[in-house]
């Protein structure tokens, strides 16, 4: 990173942007695969995004991105704090919370009538976990420039 932009931004906002970019791309990697509820029927395997599974989590988590990406934004291209370090915090703890949420209690993917009846349930894959590191991470990042923001510049001195 250029250190004109170093100057621009604490380590706390370059924490959360560079957590928003990989959330963003990892929510087009697969976060789920199908997998039958009874194991002799596993005919075809299907992978699932962040996009396809998920109904409304996909929006939140896009909403957090955006909120993250325009307060890092103005504050290298304007030179502005844009005061929105809490925000992003609360967006932060909010998406992960949603992805952990996911986790725990995956999407069902309906069934398939036939002869026999075969449900398919999501199981997690790895980019869900990534994509909860990043969450986490632009939640940390807010939280950690919110801190920089109010911390004193220099120590105050002793007369």
């Amino acid at each position: 990173m250029s250190s004109r932009f170093k100057d621009r931004l604490n380590l706390g906002e370059r924490i959360a942007g560079v957590s928003a970019i990989l959330l963003f791309a990892f929510m087009f990697l697969d976060w789920f695969g199908m997998e039958s509820v009874e194991d002799s029927f596993d005919l075809f395997s299907v992978s699932r995004s962040a996009w396809e599974a998920l109904d409304f989590i996909p929006f939140v988590l896009l909403i957090a991105i955006t909120v993250t990406l325009y307060e890092t934004g103005v504050r290298v291209v304007l030179r502005f704090a844009a005061p929105t370090n809490v925000v992003v915090a609360i967006l932060g703890v909010i998406s992960a919370a949603l992805i952990l949420y996911r986790i725990v209690f995956p999407p069902d993917f309906g069934s398939l009538r036939g002869v026999v009846t075969i449900t398919y349930v999501g199981t997690a894959k790895l980019p869900i976990f990534l994509a909860l590191a990043a969450a986490i991470g632009i939640a940390y990042g807010g939280l950690r420039a919110m801190r920089e923001e109010t911390a004193p510049s220099s120590p105050p001195r002793d007369k």
